[in-house]
């Protein structure tokens, strides 16, 4: 399982959209606008799977930081 990440426009940091998912269900979702409260700048982002990608990295936030509810 893998997480879905995007990347800030405003710092340029890879941000997790706190979704966890398995490669062959994120390469079938589809193309919808959806919103995140970016924890690297603070602004909301509009973003679609077309912004997005597929992280091996685990869903678990960074220390101190809680965890975005979906």
């Amino acid at each position: 399982m893998g997480t879905v990440m995007i990347r800030c426009p405003r710092t340029n940091r890879a941000v997790s959209t706190q979704i966890g998912t398995e490669v062959s269900v994120f390469e079938r979702l589809p193309e919808v606008a959806s919103k995140l409260h970016c924890p690297a700048c603070g602004e909301q982002h509009t973003w679609t799977t077309r912004d997005a990608w597929l992280s091996d990295a685990p869903l678990v936030p960074d220390a101190g930081e809680e965890p975005t509810p979906l």
